[in-house]
């Protein structure tokens, strides 16, 4: 999860109409999130849903709040629901800067850790992550399993073209780091982490890791 930029123009039908979902605000939200979940950061094609950062239940005012409106995977609005309402705000926050986001291989989970004291909204999307990817329970649902299949073989693919360019470090393998971390990747929280623990990686592409600011 990293931070996200968002439009200043409101879509038309949010003033016009009584939806909140129009295909204005859809056609914006993709534009503006790089067609990617804003939480789970994979990419979306029909499996989509606008999904309210603060609850509908909740915060019944804020319905059709342009910014209180963001594009989600129906995996990650169903974990959401109305149980998440205070959060760190992705529009306002270096999400990358503010929450580690890393791989335990040997427990085969992704591990969340707070850089700066914890807040309630930083335990919060911590909780949140957690569910995200490493399931609400001990055992892993099967679609929870096939969501972090999927995001640890994006992972490792990535670390495979990291340590490519380590032992490589030409023109073609620095290139292909630079195309995976661009902003319309996967998964650029965790690929964040990757470059800013490896002195190499970091010297070489700090300024690759600098988005939506």
């Amino acid at each position: 999860m990293i931070k996200v930029s968002k439009s200043e123009d409101v879509p038309e039908s949010l003033s016009t109409t009584k939806a909140y979902d129009g295909e204005d605000v859809k056609r914006q939200l993709f534009k503006d999130q790089n067609s990617k979940c804003y939480l789970c950061e994979r990419h979306l094609t029909t499996d989509f849903e606008i999904e309210h950062f603060k609850s509908k239940d909740n915060y019944s005012q804020l319905i059709q709040d342009w910014n209180n409106l963001l594009l989600s995977c129906r995996y990650c609005n169903g974990k959401k629901l109305n149980h998440f309402d205070n959060l760190l705000n992705p529009l306002t926050m270096n999400i990358e800067e503010e929450i580690k986001q890393e791989v335990d291989f040997t427990n085969t989970k992704a591990k969340f850790t707070s850089i700066h004291d914890e807040t309630e909204a930083g335990k919060q999307l911590i909780e949140l992550l957690q569910r995200l990817f490493n399931g609400s329970k001990n055992i892993r649902t099967l679609k929870e399993e096939n969501f972090f299949n999927y995001f640890i073989s994006n992972i490792n693919r990535f670390q495979e073209t990291v340590n490519n360019y380590l032992l490589k470090p030409t023109p073609p393998t620095e290139n292909e780091v630079r195309t995976a971390l661009g902003v319309d990747k996967e998964f650029l929280g965790f690929k964040y982490w990757i470059i800013k623990s490896n002195s190499t990686l970091n010297s070489r592409f700090s300024k690759d890791i600098v988005w939506n600011k």
